[in-house]
């Protein structure tokens, strides 16, 4: 695993050329030898340069193409990010192209790659494995600390955001706490939603395991309510489970919120359009955008990049309706 990215100097030298016989040869210039060409490329290959495709089309002033990676269009906070990368990159002038891992993340990667200038998204490959498919190209994971140079990453403070919700939660009476957690969670570092929320709680707290969709959210709060019927608050795993345990409670003709309180993670805008109103804590789409192009707009303009990686997070925060 390489410790750094490849740099045109390192070419050049390994070739014994100039870095403005690296350039020609690379941008195919006239003004040098089909031998030194051939040599140059070679090297090339060897060390896995990858030139800095960015910030080159931003010294021309051309349009930027940015990869995002999601893991499918039917979660609706898949979409939801989406939307906010599309809105941030339009504010800069940058295009997006969106991918989906569902029928496998190297073949969406593979076809990205020869696309854009840079990725961002979740991304499950261990960091060397993405060091050498990428070769150099800037990459940011969400929701993973990046431990290697070159690549970066968003991460969300799920420590603080659940503790200050179960803070507020308390505050408005509170005390008995339960959990619809998912069956099979994703991937991508989500597992601490669980852990925090029973730390921040600081006591045996109920938790059941449903499948990730509003039927699994209306099993859940059925389940939780056998096990405990003294539970006052229930966070879901995700915002279609809790729009789930919302319409249980209805079937099991328990009042939301005056008899149990229900909290959803995501924070849709489809919260809305449940009965009562969905209470949730949201994930920041717009902020997690913004903080992974501010880290394309660091790298690209040569700005400092301590330890070889960039790490930004925001921290979720609980949008209040009717349901808590």
């Amino acid at each position: 695993m390489q410790s750094r990215r490849v740099t045109i100097r390192d070419v050049a030298h390994a070739a014994g050329v100039s870095r403005q016989t690296v350039t020609r040869a690379i941008n195919d210039m006239a003004d040098i030898s089909r031998e030194t060409r051939e040599r140059v490329m070679k090297t090339v290959e060897e060390l896995g340069y990858r030139p800095n495709r960015f910030a080159i089309e931003l010294s021309r002033q051309r349009t930027l193409s940015v990869g995002l990676i999601i893991g499918t269009f039917r979660n609706p906070y898949y979409a939801q990010l989406a939307d906010a990368f599309v809105n941030e990159l339009q504010r800069r002038d940058w295009q997006l192209v969106v991918g989906t891992s569902e029928r496998g993340e190297a073949e969406v990667i593979g076809a990205m790659a020869a696309q854009v200038d840079a990725i961002v998204g979740y991304i499950d490959q261990a960091e060397d494995e993405i060091a050498a498919t990428f070769r150099g190209m800037p990459i940011i994971r969400l929701e993973h600390r990046a431990t290697t140079a070159g690549i970066h990453s968003v991460e969300l403070d799920w420590e603080r955001g659940i503790a200050d919700m179960v803070s507020a939660l308390r505050a408005k009476g509170s005390r008995r706490f339960a959990m619809i957690d998912a069956a099979a969670p994703e991937p991508h570092g989500l597992a601490p939603r669980r852990r925090f929320f029973e730390d921040a709680v600081g006591e045996p707290c109920t938790v059941v395991t449903e499948t990730q969709s509003i039927a699994g959210g209306a099993d859940g709060i059925r389940n939780l309510l056998e096990r405990d019927p003294r539970i006052d608050t229930v966070l879901a795993f995700n915002d279609l489970m809790a729009m789930g345990a919302v319409q249980g409670a209805h079937t099991l003709g328990i009042a939301v919120p005056d008899t149990i309180r229900i909290v959803g993670i995501d924070g849709l805008s489809l919260g809305e359009a449940v009965s009562p109103r969905l209470t949730s804590l949201s994930l920041e789409s717009a902020a997690v955008a913004g903080e992974a192009a501010e880290i394309l707009a660091q790298l690209f303009a040569g700005g400092p990049v301590p330890d070889g990686s960039l790490t930004r997070a925001v921290t979720p925060v609980v949008v209040w309706r009717e349901s808590a």
